[in-house]
């Protein structure tokens, strides 16, 4: 999956191309790793799932995140 990403200051707007169940798992483990993250759809009909990281180095956290949610599937896949 190729993420279309653009640097704001200390934000990083990441945006998932209509995948929004990838774009709040990543955000749940952004925040579970003690960042800020949020995320927002845009309209209901719109082709928009951005993802907005507030941090130092917000594509650290960002690798952080999707790492923490992968560690989350291969224990859901574990389990099954």
């Amino acid at each position: 999956m190729e993420l279309e990403a653009v640097e704001k200051g200390d934000r990083l707007i990441v945006n998932f191309q209509k995948n929004h169940t990838v774009a709040n798992l990543v955000r749940k483990a952004i925040w579970e790793n003690g960042e800020e993250a949020g995320y927002d759809k845009g309209h209901p009909l719109g082709e928009e799932s951005n993802l907005v990281i507030d941090a130092d180095n917000p594509k650290e956290v960002l690798k952080e995140g999707i790492a923490t949610a992968q560690e989350w599937m291969e224990e859901l896949e574990d389990q099954a």
